[in-house]
């Protein structure tokens, strides 16, 4: 193991990176891990920076400890929670997350068109009332937005996605809050209607009439938009 640098969160990214050797077969389901002062020494690091990630390891479900023997890896070392990786200048960026979402969030819109009910639509359509009567509301705005599209990853009936649009939800929640401010102004400015409302309408009528690939389309152009208003290049 080589050293790592030292960004701002180091147990984090000495987590990863035992979970990497842990992925790559390196320490196998039941193996033990090296004790604390030797990966403390291999990372060239403290051994509460250590402890720190063989807790996160162990929360996670990687790992399991066992008092006066150390860390081991668990049955099922792929772990049972799911987290954005460290780039190494503590990342993800901004854009990153954004395309996670446009993928995501796309899928889950043609989804939705195909598998939603009627009780799926009036939660939907709720939030976007809810969207447009608090517009000037910037933080009430930005979550009801984010319950907007949670309602629709409900509609797609596949909790794996529901939760991952969740996530990635909250960690833009300060962006989309700052999105609102923008589009509330430009709109104030030029006397039209905010885009991200259209935007909105498009994809709810969409997934209304059960037109999967208008759906999906409606999706992705709403969040190309809603970059490119957060200042966002995206290919």
């Amino acid at each position: 193991m080589n050293t790592l640098p030292r960004p701002a969160s180091l147990a984090s990214r000495i987590a990863q990176a035992l979970h990497e050797h842990i992925i790559a077969g390196r320490y196998g389901a039941g193996a033990r891990l090296p004790a604390e002062a030797s990966l403390a020494d291999s990372f060239g690091v403290s051994r509460p920076i250590v402890r720190e990630a063989i807790a996160q390891l162990k929360a996670d479900g990687v790992v399991i400890t066992r008092k006066g023997s150390g860390a081991y890896v668990s049955e099922t070392p792929g772990g049972q929670a799911w987290r954005v990786a460290s780039a190494p200048d503590g990342g993800p960026s901004l854009a990153q997350l954004f395309e996670l979402r446009m993928v995501v969030e796309s899928a889950c819109a043609e989804m939705a068109a195909m598998r939603r009910t009627e009780a799926d639509l009036q939660a939907i359509r709720a939030t976007l009332t809810a969207m447009q009567q608090q517009a000037q509301d910037f933080a009430s705005a930005a979550a009801a937005d984010i319950a907007f599209h949670h309602a629709i990853a409900q509609a797609a009936h596949n909790p794996c996605f529901t939760g991952l649009t969740d996530f990635v939800g909250q960690q833009l929640l300060a962006a989309r809050q700052r999105a609102w401010e923008n589009s509330a102004r430009l709109s104030a400015a030029n006397g039209t209607a905010r885009a991200a409302d259209t935007e909105h309408a498009v994809l709810v009528e969409a997934i209304a009439t059960g037109d999967a690939i208008a759906a999906r389309e409606a999706a992705r152009r709403h969040l190309a938009a809603a970059a490119a208003r957060m200042g966002l290049a995206l290919a």
